[in-house]
């Protein structure tokens, strides 16, 4: 049984917006590009010291976004090489912090992405409560609820940056490229999984021919088409983008090493 569900006619549309123009995949190569230039940033300032039991600290709003999206960024990936070289500092991962964001919230990044155990967004990141809005779904997709999710971080919670996180070895992606070579799982049968392949299904069928690891490239060309998805979908985080108030990078993260890199989508 193929495991490719039918699609609502919602992502129909906006995928043929997004498939039919090259513009689109142009697009979502140069979102990816801009993350290759992220320059590091000064560490985090320890959390607080705080001992147990002390009285609890007021439910004063807590701003942690930072100016702009480049700047975001910078401090994602800052965060990302904290993490890899050992040194995460895990600033705001401790109850004063949970006290300090319980009245409200401002994230200066969004992150979409893969459900995978092994993909913490504010782990990787070395990120704390209230920092990150993380939506997070097999396969890193981008359906109405994802993209109703991303725009109400954007719109209502004020993030200035969106990234598309895909990682090596994504199991929804290997299930995708099995599927379409006629391999898909007998298990699969009568689950909804197949609506993720259908989601991923075109990046899986723009892996050039004779790709050495089908899989990986197709991970990476997920993320950059689920980031040039956003773009295509969404108006007003359409017209933020082009106003130069939002930016959507696409990225994958490497389960061996932790490290988070750029994507490109490959035309």
């Amino acid at each position: 049984m193929d495991i490719l569900a039918k699609r609502s006619p919602a992502i129909l549309s906006r995928r043929g917006l997004f498939l039919g123009a090259g513009a689109s995949l142009a697009a979502s190569a140069a979102l990816a590009e801009g993350m290759r230039h992220a320059a590091p940033r000064p560490a985090a300032a320890p959390r607080s010291a705080q001992a147990h039991g002390a009285p609890a600290v007021a439910h004063a709003p807590v701003k942690t976004a930072v100016d702009g999206s480049e700047a975001a960024l910078q401090r994602l990936m800052a965060g990302n090489a904290r993490y890899v070289a050992g040194r995460a500092t895990h600033a705001g991962a401790d109850i004063v912090r949970t006290r300090q964001v319980a009245a409200s919230q401002s994230p200066f990044a969004t992150i979409l992405a893969c459900a995978d155990s092994r993909v913490a967004p504010e782990v990787i990141f070395d990120q704390g409560l209230g920092d990150l809005f993380a939506v997070r779904v097999a396969g890193n997709v981008v359906d109405d609820a994802i993209l109703a999710s991303l725009e109400y971080s954007v719109i209502h919670l004020g993030s200035t940056l969106i990234m598309v996180l895909g990682h090596e070895r994504c199991g929804a992606v290997k299930a995708t490229v099995d599927a379409l070579a006629g391999h898909g799982s007998e298990e699969d049968v009568g689950t909804r999984i197949g609506a993720l392949a259908s989601l991923i299904t075109p990046a899986v069928k723009a892996v050039p021919p004779g790709a050495a690891d089908p899989v990986d490239v197709a991970v990476s060309l997920n993320a950059a088409h689920a980031a040039a998805e956003v773009f295509a979908g969404s108006a007003p985080l359409r017209a933020r983008i082009l106003a130069g108030q939002l930016r959507i990078v696409a990225a994958r993260y490497d389960l061996d090493d932790g490290r988070v890199t750029p994507t490109r989508a490959l035309a």
